[in-house]
């Protein structure tokens, strides 16, 4: 019994299950068994296969590799297995050197003269010239074999020819230092006992990289960060690499070396695994010039991977023992599983996340494939013997049922829910202490009242149905509006359940009742946000398509006023024109507010918007409406945006209107005045001093009391549905607060309604704004012109306005089409017209494609967004004009003589 007692411990067994896992675990940490290498091994490489937890660094677009591959050696005619005529390797050389390539590694021994002294003599004179050339040496360090111990260790080192050392800015061994299964993890900087230095570490130190800084740093601990699989450089053969359009190696990279390809795995002498194929039935190599490439991308990024240090191992092994040793005893074998799992996994992405934003690895695969495990065993084990040996004694059942009777009832009494329970009348038997808190009813005032109605007197149908519900089907779960004792509205979760008795008839109904008073009023307005979030959304979308169905709009109207003798219908036109312009300020105006933007405000005189705003509505309101504007003449400036304010006044007017569908009027009035303390008192945020005040009034039916509170509330109308949406108050109370304003209502049923503005005066005055003079556009003198968009009807416009002014038009549908018109036609065009969103190639790219092509070609960018520039910036962003939708034709006609040669 003692020694049962003893093994059943939960402290000492699991004292005992975490001193196993903890050994095993430093044991496999630092034992060089295969297991033990094969975990870490796995450990570096499946963090490279689990690449969609990886966050990747940049393209590697500075490297570019060179290959000796048997097909550039068929190209230039030159043995694959021998040394090339070393007059190509200066040839590359001097294009190396003149585009300004900022190192150039060769991953190839040259340790002899080769046939000719004369190409010799110009490979070293073109390393010279370039002076940023590292050069590789061969080395081997022969250890002696167990079975040869009377052999003394051999160095052997075969250094580059001397005139190309000479000439060379420095030169390092070739060598890597792979593992046993073909993959190379740890940086290689030379041998530690000598003076000698790796290929990729001379590299640095020419190129005066930090790292090199200090020669303490040549033999710190690094290992290799891959950032992708095999095709992680530019790979170029020496045909394609000579191939290259001018300036493509500019302050680039550039390494030159062997592409060998063999078929048996012994026979890979200048070949090394990839990591990102751990899983792959097939491992896919590379040369070795890659991971010389990578090793030296490592240092200049100094990103390279470190190892975790031993005492961080140890913590992490120890942390593992305590999660998998006595953590998992704490559960049931089913559930211990899921711990296990879920600790694992922590585990797995804890490892990689330091690994993917840390650049630290370690062997995490101790862990998850030997400790997780090896733990959930020992507490299955536990477990299962505890299931068999621990029983209670019989005797003690039943009274320890009681006693869970009696704790159940005392958590009742503590439960923040308000417990009661009612019998089939709707007479109280239970009523727990939170329900005495909810309600503000005792226990005792509850026994004789019926709970209907103590509690549902606004909400009796629900009742009832909750009820019906409850004892026909077993529960009932849904919301209930209740009254307080103190007559307070709430609004509780209720869950309803029958209680049967013995023989299975229903005698009484437990409800358990949670305020969700606050949390619904927060649900409320959450939605409210995402709405008008939505809103913002939907806006942001259409204002692109918007102006494209405007643009061709104003100009068609300016190209048939133009040719039009007719007074009538020029002054026709020029309104269509005028009401597009508004319409596409409104556009503008909604895209502003949906964002939260306030809109540019200048010093402007409200009569001149009311007056427009009275010229639109006496044209499109019905003739049973009269409009009336009485304007001070001597009305102060506000300070605003014209646009926002004809928003407000279109707003107020149209509202009028609807309210009067058999006619009436319609007053603005607009004056100075100067409130008082008890003026200002009577409207609320008003302060004493001047305003300008403005007025709306009209004869409608006016607006029910009820609802008078509610009309500034986002989404509320009376309207019908699709004649409303309930926003047009609430974007008047929020442009009028952006401009410092006060607002107020009254509204007579029967007898109309009246909005009021106070807006406070601007510092200056302003007279009203003079005529605008047209000022002469240049025409053009033949130039030709590519006019790039996706919309028919504005291309169409831009082409009769270019043709009409002097200018010949090339049309494409989207950014592909022109790129290829521009490719046949570059030295002819003279500008590019082009919108910025477009299907296929938009405009962004489409630029960035004709720049290849001519970098001196200039841009008109035209776009529906709010702001086109954003879409082009860097250096050469004052090569591109920038119009935003709608234009007119002058517009562009005065865009075309700034920038069109």
């Amino acid at each position: 019994m003692f020694l049962k007692n003893k093994l059943l411990n939960p402290k000492i067994a699991g004292v005992a299950s975490a001193l196993l896992v903890l050994t095993v675990g430093l044991a496999l940490l630092h034992l060089n068994s295969r297991l033990s290498l094969s975990l870490r091994f796995a450990s570096y490489d499946w963090a490279y296969d689990l690449s969609f937890l990886k966050l990747r660094p940049p393209p590697a677009e500075e490297v570019v590799m060179i290959y000796v591959d048997e097909a550039s050696s068929k190209d230039f005619q030159q043995p694959f297995n021998r040394p090339w005529d070393r007059s190509i390797h200066a040839q590359l050389l001097d294009r190396l050197t003149a585009e300004g390539a900022r190192a150039v590694i060769f991953d190839v021994v040259f340790s002899d003269p080769g046939p000719d002294a004369a190409t010799d003599q110009k490979f070293a004179d073109a390393i010279r010239r370039n002076g940023r050339v590292i050069l590789a040496a061969d080395y081997s360090d022969n250890q002696p074999t167990s079975d040869d111990r009377s052999r003394s260790r051999e160095s052997t080192l075969t250094p580059p020819y001397p005139p190309f050392a000479e000439a060379a800015a420095g030169w390092g061994l070739a060598q890597l230092v792979p593992d046993e299964d073909y993959l190379v993890r740890e940086h290689n900087h030379g041998p530690p006992d000598s003076d000698f230095v790796s290929l990729t570490w001379a590299a640095a130190q020419m190129m005066h990289l930090p790292v090199a800084a200090q020669n303490t740093e040549r033999y710190r601990e690094r290992w290799i960060n891959y950032y992708d699989g095999p095709a992680s450089f530019i790979g170029l053969s020496y045909k394609l690499a000579r191939d290259k359009p001018p300036g493509f190696f500019r302050d680039k990279v550039v390494f030159v070396g062997g592409s060998p390809q063999t078929g048996l795995l012994g026979e890979r002498k200048d070949q090394f695994r990839s990591p990102y194929t751990t899983w792959y039935s097939n491992p896919v190599f590379v040369p070795a010039v890659n991971v010389h490439a990578m090793s030296l991308l490592n240092l200049m990024r100094e990103d390279w991977l470190r190892k975790l240090p031993t005492a961080a191992e140890w913590a992490l092994v120890l942390l593992a023992a305590l999660v998998f040793g006595p953590g998992l005893m704490r559960f049931r074998p089913s559930a211990a599983v899921g711990v296990a799992a879920l600790g694992a996994l922590g585990f797995t992405l804890g490892a990689l996340l330091l690994f993917c934003l840390g650049r630290i690895w370690f062997p995490w695969l101790v862990i998850v494939a030997v400790q997780a495990p090896l733990g959930l065993l020992l507490a299955i084990s536990y477990k299962s013997v505890e299931w068999y040996v621990v029983r209670r004694a019989l005797e003690q059942q039943g009274a320890q049922a009681q006693l869970q009777i009696r704790e159940q009832a005392a958590l009742l009494d503590k439960a923040q829910d308000a417990i009661m329970v009612h019998d089939l009348s709707g007479r109280s038997t239970y009523w727990n202490p939170s329900a005495e808190r909810l309600y503000g009813w005792t226990a005792a005032e509850t026994r004789e009242k019926n709970i209907e109605e103590l509690l549902c007197q606004r909400d009796r149908a629900k009742f009832a149905e909750a009820r019906h519900a409850a004892l026909n089907q077993g529960e009932w779960i849904g919301q209930l509006r209740q009254t307080t004792k103190a007559g307070k509205e709430l609004l509780v979760e209720s869950r309803w359940t029958r209680v049967c008795d013995d023989s299975g008839r229903p005698n009484s109904l437990l409800v358990i009742n949670t305020d969700i008073t606050e949390r619904s009023k927060l649900e409320s307005q959450l939605l409210r946000s995402q709405r008008m979030e939505s809103i913002g959304t939907l806006a942001g979308g259409i204002a692109h398509d918007l102006n494209n169905v405007l643009t061709p709009i104003i100009m068609g109207a300016e190209l048939i006023e133009m040719r039009e003798q007719d007074e009538w219908k020029k002054k026709t036109l020029k309104t269509i024109a005028v009401s597009a312009q508004r319409g596409a300020e409104m556009v503008k105006q909604v895209l502003a507010f949906a964002r939260g933007e306030e809109g540019d405000k200048l010093p402007i005189q409200l009569k001149h918007v009311i007056r427009e705003l009275e010229k639109i509505a006496r044209e499109t309101f019905p003739k049973s409406i009269q409009i009336k504007a009485n304007l001070a003449t001597d009305l102060h400036a506000i300070m605003g945006d014209a646009t926002q304010l004809h928003q407000v006044l279109l707003n107020f007017c149209v509202n009028a209107r609807d309210a009067m569908p058999d006619g009436g009027a319609i007053l603005i009035t607009a004056e100075n005045v100067t409130l008082d303390e008890p003026a200002a008192r009577q409207i609320l945020g008003a302060r004493p001093g001047p305003y300008i005040r403005l007025r709306v009034k009209d004869t409608g039916t006016g607006i029910p009391p009820e609802i008078l509170n509610r009309i500034f509330d986002p989404f509320f109308t009376t309207k019908e549905v699709g004649k409303g949406t309930g926003l047009g108050l609430s974007t008047v109370l929020s442009i009028v607060k952006n401009h410092g304003g006060l607002m107020d209502v009254d509204s007579v049923m029967g007898q109309g309604t009246t909005f009021t503005i106070l807006f406070p005066p601007a510092d200056l005055e302003i007279a009203a704004p003079a005529a605008a003079v047209a000022r002469p556009t240049v025409p053009g003198a033949g130039q030709l012109v590519l006019v790039v968009d996706d919309e028919p009807l504005i291309r169409e416009m831009l082409g009769t306005v270019l043709t009409g002014n002097g200018y010949r038009v090339l049309h494409a549908e989207d950014g592909a089409r022109g790129v290829a018109l521009f490719q046949q036609h570059a030295p002819d065009i003279s500008v590019v017209v082009t919108d910025m969103m477009m299907p296929v190639l938009d405009g962004k790219k489409a630029i960035s494609a004709m720049r290849q092509i001519r970098p001196d070609m200039r841009f008109i960018s035209i776009s529906g967004l709010a702001q086109a520039s954003d879409f082009e910036t860097g250096p050469d962003a004052a090569k591109v004009e920038v119009l935003r939708k709608p234009f007119t034709s002058e517009k562009v006609l005065e865009a075309l003589a700034r920038v069109a040669r």
